[in-house]
């Protein structure tokens, strides 16, 4: 084993501990925010340990029946949580099996993210999996040294000591009530001072957009400004800029973030922020190049909030740069 790589397993390792020790001092203590803030933090890990696609179900649904995360292509889903009782485990199975989430997944496991002893049920029913971090451990110790890399930096980004910073072991973006001025100016510029109904969906479009990349880690955010900012505009079988469309070579990603770049995309993809066309045509020659969109689905039809905000802007990066790195959305009011 080479020494960056064993030093980086030792910090992931100390990491885990310190983190599990944490969720079991404040859980008794009565304190339990933690938990919830933990399915997000983990979605990266685990996709990248267990090469899946997994995806926060409570952005589907709110408050999403018994599990927290769900990859639909390879039918697995994940509860993230600190109790790893008996009963714990009964009541999730009685709710998977009511809600017949089994039409969706296979395999439900729990991730058990405290020092308490693991649950050893399982369902003639249903494939169930209980692990806990040292399994996890295990399994990023078995990763090739860039994706042991980029979880370790993940990590070092996402949990910080209490006492080193803001009083909190978590990452700000996930403790942070970001609250912004209602944005007159955009929905003037969008036309819709006149259109309550669509009015609300777009207030309830910004709100969501805020928390998605609020809920990001610095990196991630920094990737989505970069592919925002610096993307062009499509051009259309007739030569115009369509300025409701951003896109940005792969290959100048590539050049610009190299593999790790690739992981954060992968991420960035999997909470569909970004998408991949390929077939672009450039100059409408025939010749297709593979490039990267951003775009944000809400509830406001053919509205895509990235292109808007940055028309609004008029490409001026230093706002780009507040509302996607600094998740400040004060400028549109």
């Amino acid at each position: 084993m080479n020494i960056k790589r064993e030093d980086a397993l030792k910090s992931l390792a100390e990491r885990f501990s310190i983190f599990a020790n944490v969720v079991t001092t404040q859980n008794r203590a009565g304190f339990n925010d933690i938990n919830k803030s933990a399915e997000r933090l983990f979605i990266d890990i685990l996709n990248v340990a267990y090469n899946l696609r997994l995806r926060d179900m409570n952005s589907i649904q709110d408050n999403y029946p018994a599990i927290d995360l769900g990859d639909y292509y390879e039918r697995v889903c994940i509860q993230v949580t600190s109790e790893s009782t008996n009963q714990k485990f009964r009541k999730t199975v009685a709710k998977f099996k009511e809600k017949q989430l089994d039409r969706d997944f296979y395999t439900l496991v729990f991730l058990i993210i405290s020092n308490k002893e693991l649950c050893s049920l399982s369902d003639h029913d249903i494939d169930t999996k209980v692990i806990n971090l040292n399994d996890l451990y295990k399994q990023i110790a078995n990763l090739d040294d860039r994706d042991v890399f980029y979880i370790e930096n993940y990590l070092a980004q996402n949990l910080v000591s209490r006492i080193d910073s803001n009083k909190s072991i978590l990452p700000t973006s996930l403790i942070t009530n970001h609250a912004a001025p209602r944005p007159d100016s955009f929905i003037k510029f969008l036309g819709l001072e006149d259109e309550l109904e669509y009015t609300e969906q777009l207030l309830r479009d910004l709100k969501k957009l805020l928390h998605t990349i609020s809920n990001l880690t610095k990196h991630q955010r920094e990737y989505l400004f970069y592919v925002v900012a610096y993307g062009q505009y499509a051009k259309t079988m007739f030569g115009y800029n369509d300025e409701s469309v951003i896109v940005m070579p792969t290959s100048q990603l590539q050049q610009t973030f190299g593999d790790f770049g690739y992981e954060i995309f992968q991420v960035l993809y999997a909470q569909e922020l970004l998408f991949v066309n390929d077939e672009y045509q450039p100059n409408n020659d025939g010749r297709y190049i593979r490039v990267i969109e951003p775009y944000f689905r809400g509830e406001l039809d053919d509205t895509n909030l990235f292109s808007d905000i940055r028309k609004f802007v008029h490409s001026d990066q230093s706002k780009l740069y507040r509302a996607i790195i600094e998740c400040d959305f004060s400028f549109l009011a």
